[in-house]
């Protein structure tokens, strides 16, 4: 636990950091303190604060900056409240009312309205059910002994292929099978299928393990659907000035691997996920911070958003417009499959 002048002096020296890019003198930090404070108890406050790992001294002669244990500090003394202005909730919500009601589309939206109010990178995910679910099935004959099977899940995931028949069929016997399965599998999951104890035909079980396949693929998909937006915000820091810092972390987003090690820790749980530094699997990330949340239908369908940007960023403000923009997210898939929200 640190004292509350310590916390004081912390809180200075990231928001300070934050602004200027520039390490934290002690001088600097008793101008801005609200109470009159010498400079020589500022630096006692700093050689502790460094001595337990809250600061760190770049360079033998400058001020002090913020280590990864200090920036995760001052994010966890955030207060959970805070949100963006009402103003500019407002305005972001309007956008969103502007747009079609398709998932591209507000994917693609929510990228580029959440990078310009962070001024950073900012990744949108697709949502991907929890579960798929089976919704509606179509047979179509094309040829004597081809049909077109056209699989359909709740989730607006829409598969077509062609089934091979044994034998020709007319197109009135093949809507026979697909009326016949549309009763048995509504909403149903691909596991409640597989288990269902009904007498099936050769062909309706052909088209019944169709089904089940598709399904199957559908609920192992990880999240590769994904919107990536405001890369040229990240390159213009100065931590990301020097060729070779920029060409790694053009190419870290570039292969999307950072998303394969972080997604499974910002879908825990229902909070902000937060990665700091060499937190960071990827060595190109250890100068990088990720704040994601997820977002959607809790057991029903889940995506997630977020921020990447140099650990220097403004956690305050990044932190609210992630929360922003997956209520904004949440409330609109509710709408768009009937639930109620129950985000903010």
């Amino acid at each position: 636990m640190l004292t509350s002048r310590r916390e004081d002096v912390l809180r200075i020296i990231v928001r300070e950091y934050v602004t200027t890019a520039m390490p934290i003198a002690s001088e600097s930090i008793a101008r801005i303190y609200p109470s009159k404070i010498s400079s020589a108890t500022i630096r006692n406050e700093m050689a502790i604060l460094e001595e337990e790992g809250y600061i760190i001294q770049p360079h033998h002669s400058a001020g002090r900056i913020p280590s990864d244990k200090g920036y995760l500090h001052y994010i966890e003394s955030l207060t959970n409240d805070s949100e963006l202005p009402l103003a500019e909730q407002h305005q972001i919500r309007h956008q969103f009312h502007q747009a079609k009601n398709d998932l591209d589309e507000w994917g693609r939206l929510a990228a580029s309205v959440l990078s310009q109010t962070v001024r950073n990178v900012a990744i949108v995910t697709l949502p991907k059910p929890i579960q798929s679910h089976f919704k509606h099935l179509e047979i179509i004959s094309i040829q004597s002994l081809v049909a077109l099977l056209i699989i359909v899940v709740e989730e607006a995931k829409i598969k077509q292929s062609l089934l091979p028949l044994a034998e020709e069929m007319t197109q009135d016997e093949l809507s026979a099978i697909s009326r016949k399965l549309n009763a048995a599998f509504a909403g149903q999951t691909c596991h409640q299928i597989a288990n269902t104890h009904i007498q099936f035909s050769s062909i309706e079980e052909q088209v019944t393990n169709a089904i089940i396949e598709f399904m199957l693929d559908e609920d192992e998909q990880e999240y590769q659907d994904l919107f990536i937006d405001g890369i040229r915000h990240i390159l213009d820091q100065p931590e990301f000035m020097k060729p070779d810092q920029m060409r790694n972390i053009i190419e870290v987003f570039e292969e999307r691997t950072f998303l394969r090690n972080f997604l499974p820790q910002a879908l825990i749980g229902n909070g902000i996920g937060v990665v700091v530094g060499k937190g960071n699997t990827v060595n190109a990330m250890r100068q990088c911070s990720m704040i994601m949340s997820k977002y959607g239908i809790p057991g029903h369908i889940s995506g997630a958003l977020g921020v990447v940007g140099p650990t220097r960023m403004q956690y305050e403000r990044t932190i609210s417009a992630v929360r922003c923009l997956a209520t904004i997210m949440t409330d609109l898939l509710s709408s768009l499959y009937g639930y109620q929200s129950d985000r903010g």
